[in-house]
């Protein structure tokens, strides 16, 4: 699609410097300072603080900034409303979510989706899901379906809370100090409790940083002032339940994730009953963007399946 020139201020913003605008946009850097140059004459002020680098927005370059923003979203807002009249319940959603959420939750909830609507196509945008924010507010996702970080910009996004999701320990059942707590286990929930004192007896194997659940785990840690052994770190959570299962260590799993992946038994889950140990599992998407159809019949659909 041909950029348009509010295109050009907008991507000189996001870059903070002219020459990257200019290879984002395929423009030789003279062309675009000359361009800039037009636009403030035009406004009559200067938008940019030239003396900076990377470049800073004036006070008047981030209401100019704001504006067009705003003007792009009632755009896309637009667009999007005139597609859904068009299409009734045909279009296309652009899902963000974590490989592995998208391994336990798409088999519970896409196969009668599909059913009910076979015209709706997901296109599925898989990553980490502290990457999400950024993506939604580039418009590369139209929603994200993940667990609410401790850095969740609440004044840029709307929440729409699927359920209050608790982070259970996975440990090999035949380790012996399992086997004593199950000879007699108090159950919480539906699962045997451990205590803390769990972690003093099987190494950990914990995800990796720049993970969600990494970042709830460590502020659970700092919290207790404990430091566990960590026998290893990885970014597949699957990988981690399957060294647990071999016998090699205890390993954190959101709750989700323990119902898929109970290996025959061979893995015990067990809940610590400890509140800092559940977040809120949701939908995600910019604020005050209008959903949709599509959009929103699978956001409503999603909230009957997960309870």
């Amino acid at each position: 699609m041909k950029n348009s020139s509010n295109d050009y201020f907008l991507t000189i913003v996001e870059e903070g410097s002219l020459s990257k605008a200019a290879q984002k946009l395929y423009l030789s850097q003279p062309s675009l300072s000359q361009y800039l140059k037009r636009m403030e004459k035009r406004l009559g002020v200067d938008l940019f603080d030239h003396n900076t680098s990377p470049l800073k927005l004036t006070y008047s370059g981030e209401r100019y900034y704001e504006f067009l923003c705003e003007e792009k979203l009632r755009e896309e807002q637009i667009i999007q409303e005139l597609k859904d009249i068009k299409q009734g319940t045909s279009g296309r959603i652009r899902l963000g979510i974590a490989f592995w959420r998208a391994a336990c939750f798409l088999p519970e909830v896409f196969p009668e989706f599909h059913r009910q609507f076979p015209n709706i196509q997901i296109e599925l945008c898989e990553g980490k899901s502290v990457n999400f924010q950024k993506e939604l507010l580039d418009g590369h996702i139209d929603i994200a379906i993940c667990n609410i970080g401790q850095d969740m910009n609440y004044d840029k996004f709307s929440i729409e809370i699927l359920n209050n999701e608790q982070i259970l320990l996975g440990a090999p059942t035949n380790h012996s100090y399992v086997k004593s707590i199950l000879k007699n286990p108090e159950i919480i929930n539906g699962y045997p409790k451990a205590t803390l004192d769990i972690l003093n007896q099987i190494p950990l194997i914990l995800s990796k940083n720049g993970q969600n659940l990494t970042y709830q785990i460590q502020a659970f840690f700092a919290s207790k002032k404990i430091s566990p052994k960590i026998l290893m770190r990885t970014e597949n959570l699957t990988t981690a339940i399957n060294l647990s299962v071999a016998g090699m260590g205890c390993v954190f799993v959101p709750e989700e994730g323990a119902h898929v992946c109970h290996r025959n038994g061979e893995i015990t889950y067990f809940t610590l009953d400890e509140p800092e140990l559940f977040w809120k599992f949701a939908v995600i998407y910019r604020k005050n963007a209008k959903l949709s159809r599509v959009c929103q019949l699978f956001v409503d659909f999603t909230k009957n399946i997960i309870v």
